[in-house]
């Protein structure tokens, strides 16, 4: 069976900063994704999907945040690389938390872009939170980045 060689941290920087810098160009505040494909590439982590929010924010300078379910931290610190982690618990909403940190960021309203996999109690959780957001596609963002070899 083939095995994969694991993609440098620097190379993961590298697209972060690439993803940013597209983000600029093209107006976006924040990118959202949640736990796919596109979340493999920029950050090199692999999640599977649950009932439980978690969600990678990159706004357009800074570290990734990570919002998360506070049972998952172990796990989660053992994948995560770059970036800091927010942790909801059960009794939370995590899109209030999410809409705090982007609040934290000098951000309240804009463009803010969700990656095109990103489900729609997602969507609707976050822009109940941070209604002034224009909510558009990452995918011009995201089509920016180069893949890897």
């Amino acid at each position: 069976m083939p095995q994969t060689t694991p993609v440098p941290i620097a190379a993961h920087l590298d697209r972060v900063r690439k993803l940013q810098q597209a983000m600029k160009e093209l107006g976006l505040a924040a990118v959202l994704l949640e736990p796919g494909p596109a979340m493999v590439d920029l950050s090199g982590v692999r999640w599977g999907r649950s009932e439980r929010t978690f969600a990678m924010i990159v706004a357009q300078t800074g570290a990734p945040a990570w919002v998360l379910p506070a049972f998952e931290e172990n796990r989660a610190r053992e994948l995560i690389r770059l970036g800091d982690l927010h942790l909801w618990q059960e009794d939370e909403d995590p899109f209030a938390l999410i809409a705090r940190l982007l609040r934290d960021r000098g951000l309240e309203s804009g463009r803010l872009a969700l990656e095109d996999s990103v489900r729609f109690f997602v969507f609707d959780g976050l822009r109940r939170q941070a209604p002034r957001f224009e909510y558009v596609s990452a995918a011009t963002a995201l089509n920016r980045l180069p893949v890897f070899p």
